[in-house]
């Protein structure tokens, strides 16, 4: 009965979604239009911006789209639809609650009537994790990402109450409405989560062994939330659009939301590295496949956006470039979403793979980003511009760095889809991987860390070369004594690297630099450093942070890249293992049970300098629900770098394969993470705690 509950609630979610879409739609302002008027004539005349419409009989059609789509001026438009906005998203977030509740309800109880709990599930399977697995599969993260969704909807009614930031917060509730109700088609039409079977098993085949994992549990939830949030930037700019009024209260309004998507993007970016890192035994920290590439993408642009938005916030200028990115970042995390839950691309783990075929997730996408995208392309010739600045200012340097992240995107996209347009024209099935997007991108990221250590350092509107050149003097001669430090050590390296690790020490240098010449020099400040500090405003403090913590995840990864050391060797108990700094000693393998699974579970003591300074136990478990067998690597986090340790099984001489990686500069890497996002966490809670206090503080 739970489960028909969840079916109902959702069914009524889709007609509701649809309801809340036309109530509320952009599009009803045709219907409400005061200079509608009647005449003698057949044809029925329309007032618009620039002059008549009319719309006769055969050409009806053609006169309702030039008025959907035409910006319409403040003068000419209907006033909003005065009834009371809350009482219809409320009822639809907890519909998606009750629809999600119930759902985790069958995989807790192990209903395996549903063909989802039958293939994700089984009794063995620890209630935590059957909990993940009601949320892991296809259907089940739709349903997540349409309660996030519905609950974005909510925080943005909040918003809109508390700080009075929407002009048109009704057609925003309407988009949002239409984009719930696409997802919650999707799921009921690319497969009912709550479908039942006539003659269930006695059993289920079990959770995904490799999703098994506390850090993937909390990769679905934060990446949907990522995408909530960016469902809220994408329904305020196709609100704002018809009437081109992207200005600084817009921007003042979306800036929480971009910071927070941004944000959960990262984190979901940090766990998926990670994994990649530790869980799978892979030993590299990213691995190129769809579904990281489907978080990878929207990160990027929301990047690109949250550049753009500090411009428009702070001299209204690149409107159109900033709602192309807008509609483009929801755009790429919904088509991301797609290509990793379908098998189009090949083979995928199988915690990825589609239970179905996706094809409304695709529909939906291509209707609602076709109508966005031409009503942007109506509407560009409407934003007007603000271009007050020179090609040596802060503007330009930002304008340029987003679209480098853009190529960056769109690199990472042609990467993921050219397998996929080769298997479709002739059946020609090929693999994209690191090695394409590591040459590819090299250059546009370092194009990004030269402009990223010059940006902050700009003045708006206009600036001098030479003045420039003055100020970055230091950061280019430290670059410089960097590159050939590292040059001299290692003569035959590749240069790509040793200039990653020079422009991370010319982002470091230069951030440092101008923060010292803001706290310590600058003539409008005074002498308190902690009342300069908080003249600096959130905006610049996690500017600062998140390009310095980029600085070090390049330094971490070109270092790893250049002084990686490896050792593949069938070891024998007792032996020790010389790699880096460290000294491993191998203890042998012990046989233990698991909740669910068996487990080899070996014992590596590490010592440096002849004592010991840690232990670690890699394993190999096999799960027999799914006859499945992974290896969990041991990692320690060392000051020089990661020890990467996993085993495998006996080698001919009756010894244990063992693989040992020693990673100098690692720990940067995930530092340089952690700083990213601390950046964007401190920007966020800031800007709302000052917001709340009524005193803003103005952009740098």
């Amino acid at each position: 009965m739970i489960a028909e509950t969840g079916h109902f609630a959702l069914i009524l979610l889709l007609m509701l979604g649809c309801c809340q879409a036309v109530i509320f739609s952009p599009l009803g302002v045709l219907f409400r239009r005061p200079s509608l008027s009647a005449t003698s004539s057949p044809s029925l005349q329309m007032a618009g911006t620039a002059g008549t419409i009319t719309a006769d009989k055969t050409g009806w059609w053609r006169s309702f789209s030039q008025a959907a789509f035409r910006p319409f001026s403040s003068g000419n438009v209907a006033p909003a639809p005065t009834g009371p906005i809350w009482p219809l998203p409320l009822l639809i977030c907890l519909l998606a609650i009750g629809a999600q509740g119930s759902l985790i309800y069958s995989f807790v109880i192990s209903d395996f009537t549903l063909p989802l709990v039958t293939h994700y599930s089984h009794s063995s399977t620890p209630v935590f994790y059957r909990i993940a697995a009601s949320i892991s599969p296809d259907r089940g993260a739709t349903l997540l990402w349409i309660t996030l969704t519905s609950l974005a909807t909510i925080l943005f009614l909040l918003q809109n109450a508390i700080f009075k930031k929407s002009e048109n917060a009704h057609a925003i509730v309407g988009v949002m409405g239409l984009i719930i109700a696409l997802l919650a088609a999707s799921v009921l039409i690319d497969g009912d989560p709550f479908a039942r079977i006539g003659d269930p098993p006695l059993d289920g085949q079990g959770f995904d062994p490799q999703s098994q994992d506390i850090l993937d549990i909390f990769y679905s939830p934060i990446l949907h939330a990522g995408l909530a949030g960016l469902s809220i930037i994408f329904a305020a700019t196709v609100a704002a659009l018809p009437r081109a009024r992207l200005n600084r209260a817009w921007a003042e309004m979306l800036r929480p939301w971009a910071l927070l998507s941004w944000t959960l993007l990262g984190a979901a970016m940090m766990i998926s590295a990670y994994r990649a890192y530790a869980e799978q035994s892979w030993g590299n920290w990213w691995y190129w496949d769809a579904s990281e590439n489907a978080v990878l993408l929207p990160w990027l642009l929301a990047t690109a956006f949250l550049h753009c938005l500090a411009v428009l916030e702070k001299t209204e200028a690149l409107k159109p470039w900033t709602a192309l990115l807008a509609l483009s970042t929801f755009g790429a995390g919904w088509f991301g979403t797609f290509l990793a839950r379908s098998d189009l691309l090949g083979p995928l783990p199988e915690s990825l793979r589609a239970s179905g075929d996706n094809a409304v997730l695709l529909i939906g996408f291509c209707f609602l980003f076709a109508g966005a995208y031409y009503l942007f392309s109506r509407a560009a010739g409407h934003l007007r511009e603000n271009a007050d600045f020179t090609l040596v200012s802060r503007e330009s340097g930002m304008f340029i760095n987003s679209v480098l992240l853009a190529v960056a995107a769109a690199i990472v996209m042609i990467g993921t889809v050219y397998p996929l347009f080769l298997r479709w024209l002739g059946g020609t099935i090929i693999t994209v991987g690191p090695p394409f997007f590591v040459q590819a991108l090299m250059p546009v990221t370092l194009a990004m860390l030269l402009l990223m250590g010059l940006s902050p350092t700009l003045r708006w509107r206009v600036d001098g070369a030479a003045s420039v050149g003055r100020r970055m003097k230091l950061a280019l001669i430290l670059s410089v004594i960097v590159t050939l430090f590292v040059w001299m050590r290692h003569i035959d390296a590749p240069p790509l690297p040793l200039l990653g690790i020079g422009l991370a020490a010319w982002v470091v240098t230069a951030a440092l630099g101008d923060l010292w010449e803001k706290l310590w020099r600058h003539r409008d400040h005074g002498e308190s450093k902690y009342r300069n500090i908080k003249m600096l405003g959130p905006r610049y403090i996690g500017m600062s942070l998140a390009h310095i913590g980029m600085a070090l995840l390049i330094a971490g990864g070109s270092a790893s890249s250049l002084w990686e050391e490896q050792a593949v060797l069938s070891a024998r108990t007792g032996q020790s293992i010389e790699i880096g700094p460290y000294n491993l000693q191998y203890e042998g393998v012990s046989l233990l049970p698991g909740e669910n699974f068996a487990t080899r579970k070996a014992k590596f003591i590490i010592y440096r300098n002849a004592q010991p300074v840690s232990e670690l136990y890699p394993e190999v478990r096999y799960y027999p629900i799914r006859g499945v067998e992974t290896k969990e690597s041991a990692i320690w986090h060392g000051r020089d770098g990661d020890l990467h340790v996993s085993i495998g099984d006996r080698a001919e001489d009756s010894g244990r394969i063992v693989d040992v990686r020693f990673l100098p500069m690692m720990p940067w890497v995930w530092a340089g993470m952690l700083l990213i996002l601390l950046g964007g966490v401190i920007n966020m809670l800031t800007r709302m705690i000052l917001l709340f206090k009524k005193n803003g503080v103005s952009a740098p």
